[in-house]
């Protein structure tokens, strides 16, 4: 057509469209939660309690979102390097390209051990929680349960995506440049 069809819409405002605003976790609500978590004998939405103790610290410890958590199998991590990584396939990242993350020395404590025990090609974390975006439910059980509100007084919520917003809130006070910040978190970069 020679006439654009779409000047009538207006653009939206993000600031005057919040769906939902996220907060920074502290760290005793951090506490909380991985003690709760592992702690819990029961299965809640397929994964046990150890699964999703292993399935936070690994939010928390990388900024790797759901989705991109729900596809990782033990493939996806190198142990064997001075700096251990782990590999988002760029089918299973939300910008499709790919790509490797360093992980946490206390992270790498915590996974390489119960990783060594699975089956190379199995999910880490089973089940279509991820594809369904059941995470902020059973992260929403696992804080109650722990005593931490899921929305604060100022109406911010403690959602599975709070703890990628923690793990960058943590990586910009911890002094990181912000070309580095932009890399972990796999951001787009505007041109």
């Amino acid at each position: 057509t020679t006439e654009n069809r779409l000047t009538h819409l207006k653009s939206g405002n993000t600031n005057l469209d919040v769906r939902r605003e996220r907060r920074e976790l502290t760290d005793d609500e951090i506490r909380l939660l991985l003690l709760t978590a592992r702690g819990c004998k029961s299965h809640r939405f397929i994964l046990n309690g150890w699964q999703r103790f292993t399935l936070y610290a690994t939010a928390l410890g990388t900024g790797i979102r759901a989705k991109e958590l729900g596809s990782l199998t033990p493939n996806h991590f190198n142990f064997e390097t001075d700096s251990p990584t782990v590999r988002i396939d760029a089918k299973d990242e939300k910008s499709r390209r790919g790509d490797v993350l360093p992980l946490p020395a206390d992270l790498v404590g915590i996974l390489k051990p119960w990783i060594g025990t699975l089956p190379q090609n199995a999910p880490l974390w089973p089940g279509t929680w991820a594809v369904n975006k059941r995470a902020g439910k059973f992260i929403q059980s696992d804080l109650k349960r722990a005593g931490v509100a899921y929305v604060d007084d100022e109406g911010r919520y403690a959602d599975f995506h709070a703890l990628r917003h923690t793990y960058l809130s943590r990586l910009g006070r911890s002094g990181a440049n912000p070309k580095v910040m932009q890399r972990l978190a796999r951001h787009t970069p505007v041109d």
